[in-house]
């Protein structure tokens, strides 16, 4: 009996020191930095994985305005052949990008410094975000290791962002950079366009030589607490930088983006409607301008149909000034006698009365990437 209690109680100790074991190496991360250790002498640094992922999604402008905690994002782009626009506020530099994105069809780019660099961009954002504009804000940080100690210009950036922005993402270590930024972009993109943010602490962009002599690890760890600490932060750095320039890591091609289309059904529906129609009208918005269709080709397309148009947003120019079916005046009296009201990405809010011009007991079809907008004041005023 008592020898069995004896075995038993070095089992429980077995398994319990083995769980323990395994719970101190999957925290710590030691199998995955013994298969990929980092190279401890390159003076590669995050900033030039950032630079490839950029040039890879076709950027050809970064807005910044420069500052130590990105430094190494911006002499890796200008090394990749990617124009740095350094602007004298920062606010200025997500409106520029905000300008490229609506402009090129694809993805603006801003490069900010930590803390006062990042927060001045918040009404820049905000406006990208109703403008639907994908824009990719990337903002510098403190170590993640040095977050909450007092580190230079460090604040609680993700949460400011998190209302402002589809999605904020933090990069922990060095080979997160590229799946990141992919992910992050790809998110800007699809569905209903809008900006990103990326924080990167400043200890994924520099490298590692830099970094490492920046912690402050004691060379002579006399004392058991000095080898814990020393211990702790080698580990931290080790992890930071592992696997992060494999020459098998993930590519850094753009991952397709995800468009809404409608459905066949619901594309036949509108189609008899039209056909049906005697006095229909276009109110076209921001969305018709959009990728992955060409301007152009929603031009041509709108004057086949030939159907009375009135612009708004950023789709205004979308016929010319010389159209024929083009209207600037008495939409209010058109949309009255119309019977057909197509709303091709154009929002019920306070530039169409909340919906109280449209008219009533006319089918109305509403085309808009974002479902709030699809329907809004439906409820009330339409």
């Amino acid at each position: 009996m008592a020898i069995s209690l004896i075995v038993g109680s070095i089992l429980s100790t077995s398994v319990a020191l083995a769980a323990a074991s395994m719970a101190f190496v999957y925290r710590f991360n030691i199998l995955y930095i013994n298969r990929n250790p980092p190279a401890k002498t390159s003076k590669r640094n995050g900033g030039e994985l950032v630079a490839n992922v950029l040039r890879a999604h076709n950027v050809k402008h970064l807005f910044t305005l420069s500052g130590g905690h990105i430094s190494p994002i911006l002499v890796e782009c200008e090394r990749a052949g990617i124009r740095v626009v350094d602007t004298r506020h920062e606010v200025n530099a997500v409106f520029a990008a905000d300008a490229v994105a609506r402009l090129s069809g694809g993805i603006g780019a801003v490069a900010v410094t930590a803390g006062p660099g990042v927060t001045n961009t918040v009404t820049a954002v905000k406006n990208a975000q109703m403008a639907q504009s994908p824009v990719l804000v990337m903002g510098g940080a403190a170590a993640t290791i040095l977050k909450g100690r007092g580190a230079l210009q460090d604040i609680e950036q993700i949460d400011l962002f998190r209302s402002i922005c589809k999605q904020s993402f933090t990069v922990h270590t060095v080979r997160d950079i590229i799946p990141t930024l992919r992910t992050a972009i790809y998110i800007a993109r699809s569905g209903t366009p809008g900006p990103v943010f990326v924080e990167f602490p400043i200890d994924v962009l520099y490298s590692y030589p830099q970094v490492f002599s920046q912690l402050g690890i004691p060379a002579n760890k006399r004392s058991i607490f000095q080898r814990i600490v020393g211990w702790y932060l080698n580990n931290y750095i080790e992890n930071v930088f592992a696997g992060g320039f494999l020459e098998s890591a993930s590519s850094v091609e753009p991952m397709v983006i995800d468009v809404p289309f409608i459905s066949n059904s619901k594309l036949s529906k509108i189609e008899e409607l039209v056909s049906r129609s005697r006095r229909p009208v276009f109110l076209i918005g921001s969305q018709a301008t959009l990728p992955p269709k060409d301007v152009n080709d929603v031009r041509t397309a709108l004057e086949c149909l030939g159907i009375p148009c009135y612009l708004g947003g950023m789709a205004r120019g979308l016929l010319g000034s010389g159209s024929a079916i083009q209207f600037r005046q008495r939409r209010k009296e058109a949309l009255q006698s119309a019977d057909l009201v197509l709303l091709a990405g154009s929002v019920c809010d306070f530039r169409l009365s909340y919906g109280r011009v449209l008219p009533r007991r006319v089918p109305i079809i509403s085309i808009n990437r974002d479902k709030i907008q699809l329907t809004m004041n439906s409820d009330m005023f339409w």
